[in-house]
């Protein structure tokens, strides 16, 4: 027992227990630089940090064997060779290294901002989560899961950064149909009341400096009704889906309480012949 107590494994273990002390605080550090410096360099730096820390007590633990130390010192003799084989060993991991400091110099995006990026052939639309060394994480806004894109690959697609600034909004288009025996102006003037109202769109629009009414326009004429469509406006994309959702609801209970205004259904008229040939007579089926 004393002979294990002083052999080179209390020793390895000495060093991970410094280790895991040392990355704690390079936590901790880290954590109180993100609050007063740029999330996405400090997120990059840290992981840097990280990754220097293990390596270096790694080798330290590694070169308490001594066959370990001669191989070592053997290899870092032929420098030449040495950068040879990891340039081919981690020839991707160096790849996305390199584009991670890429994005952080010119910086595209920062930790929480909303992106939409296309990755082979798949379009991915979500948040920042986190920029490492070798990927951007993002959680996607349909699933929200984590996607994990290589920062070789992030930094070679075309983004589309839709932070809110302040002055940036998004629109989204609501569609919805009435029936040909409903009031169409009336069903025009309600829809556009009901979106401006919104808590939402009103202060997207306030914000803005938009004072015209909501434009409703007819989409088409389809078999069973009138397409109607008018745009809402919101800050983000979640505020413009909370919003179409409330909207439609209270055009529901709106339209419910209107005798000339309903929503179009899938309906046919059937026309019949009376037996003196003359007149028609219609009749509508549901």
């Amino acid at each position: 027992m004393a002979q294990f107590l002083s052999s080179k494994y209390v020793e390895a273990l000495i060093f991970v227990a410094v280790m895991l002390g040392i990355l704690k605080i390079t936590g901790h550090i880290f954590t109180a630089l993100k609050k007063k410096k740029n999330n996405s360099v400090m997120a990059f730096l840290e992981g840097i940090a990280r990754a220097l820390i293990i390596i270096a007590i790694a080798v330290r633990i590694l070169n308490l064997w001594s066959g370990f130390s001669k191989f070592s010192s053997q290899i870092l003799m032929s420098s030449s060779l040495l950068v040879v084989v990891l340039g081919f060993v981690f020839q991707e991991g160096l790849s996305n290294i390199v584009h991670g400091f890429i994005l952080l110099m010119f910086k595209p995006f920062d930790i929480g901002d909303r992106v939409r990026i296309t990755v082979d052939g798949s379009e991915l639309s979500g948040y920042v989560k986190n920029i490492n060394l070798r990927s951007t994480e993002i959680t996607n806004l349909v699933s929200s899961a984590t996607v994990i894109v290589p920062n070789a690959k992030m930094d070679t697609v075309m983004i589309e950064n839709m932070h809110y600034e302040g002055d940036n909004y998004n629109t989204g288009l609501l569609d919805f149909s009435v029936t040909y025996e409903s009031n169409l102006e009336k069903a025009i003037r309600i829809a556009s009341d009901t979106v401006a109202q919104h808590p939402l769109v009103k202060k997207a629009r306030s914000d803005k400096g938009e004072t015209r009414p909501v434009g409703v326009i007819v989409r088409d004429l389809g078999d069973s009704g009138i397409y109607l469509r008018c745009s809402v406006l919101t800050h983000t994309a979640e505020e413009n889906y909370q919003a179409c959702s409330d909207i439609r609801l209270d055009l529901y209970h709106r339209f419910s309480q209107e005798k000339d205004v309903d929503f179009a259904y899938p309906h046919m008229q059937i026309v019949k012949e009376s037996s003196a040939g003359t007149n028609l007579e219609r009749k509508k089926v549901n």
